[in-house]
């Protein structure tokens, strides 16, 4: 018999069960800290708005680690990140053996490392991907982008995934992991639930429906917004539901969330400049108004 998960809406109802607010004296170890894990010359704008987002979302201390190369390009544009160069294979290109210093940052009081934003593909790339997420197995971890594609083309990938994995594909990186074509309706449902099964994650299905589940339990985001619909939006989820996941909710819970906030700040964008024009840097700015609804409606 096949095994059917129990799915709702996601709505602020969801939200506000899952995020507590945060106790007077937190500080940054208690918001928790984040890692991201990505970046090229080609898209050093990706691990920028995964960070801001990140930040946005109430993460107490953000990293940046990425390519020597990168790190020289970037620094600079955001204060509010601290930047770990790893080494170079070529410029721009993280080198394998960099999954080494990586596992030194996760061994300090990382809470959450997001793996992908950014990073291209380039020979050495996917090594380094697995060797990183071999030496995490402890850190809960978000695989987005680069790093999704770096385990579809490995064999006995989810023989690395750390312990609390979340997946972020959308339908054509689902399709990779998976093998095979992503159905429509309510067969993308099913999809997304039998391979969270199957691979032991929380899956993230991105799309204009979005489906988050861990198998067991799934939300539908069925709220189409043409104002998210920019390029960098998907790093601004993945350091959202980063930052949400460091402050302490559970994988599913901190997916959710992340997707329902993303997903209400483009609602409130397109309510005050249309549904065209919106920025993923703004979009990123907007996460606290999301995220201040919930705490306030109480």
């Amino acid at each position: 018999m096949t095994e059917r998960s129990a799915s709702k809406a996601l709505d602020a109802r969801v939200v506000r069960a899952a995020l507590k607010p945060l106790p007077k004296d937190a500080g940054k170890e208690t918001r928790g800290r984040v890692l991201i894990v990505g970046g090229s010359l080609r898209y050093p704008g990706a691990i920028l708005l995964a960070a801001r987002a990140a930040l946005r979302c109430g993460a107490g201390v953000v990293t940046i680690a990425a390519a020597r190369s990168v790190v020289e390009a970037i620094a600079g544009e955001d204060p509010n990140v601290t930047l770990f160069p790893l080494a170079e294979a070529q410029a721009g290109v993280v080198s394998a053996a960099a999954a080494a210093q990586v596992s030194t940052v996760t061994s300090e009081r990382t809470r959450v490392l997001l793996m992908g934003p950014g990073l291209a593909h380039a020979p050495g790339t996917d090594d380094f991907v697995i060797a990183t997420l071999r030496n995490a197995r402890s850190v809960a971890t978000v695989i987005d982008a680069d790093g999704l594609n770096a385990l579809a083309r490995t064999e006995a990938w989810r023989e690395a995934l750390p312990a609390k994995t979340i997946l972020t594909p959308h339908d054509g990186e689902a399709a990779r992991l998976a093998g095979g074509v992503v159905p429509s309706g309510a067969a993308r449902v099913a999809f997304a639930e039998r391979h969270a099964r199957e691979w032991g994650t929380v899956v993230v299905l991105k799309g204009p429906v979005t489906v988050v589940t861990d198998g067991k339990k799934t939300y539908v985001h069925d709220q189409p917004n043409p104002t998210l619909g920019v390029g960098g939006s998907g790093d601004v989820l993945g350091g959202a539901i980063a930052a949400l996941l460091a402050r302490g909710l559970a994988p599913l819970a901190a997916a959710a969330s992340g997707v329902w906030a993303h997903g209400r700040v483009g609602a409130l964008l397109a309510s005050e400049t249309g549904e065209s024009g919106a920025l993923a840097t703004e979009i990123a700015d907007a996460l606290p108004r999301a995220l201040r609804e919930i705490v306030e409606g109480r």
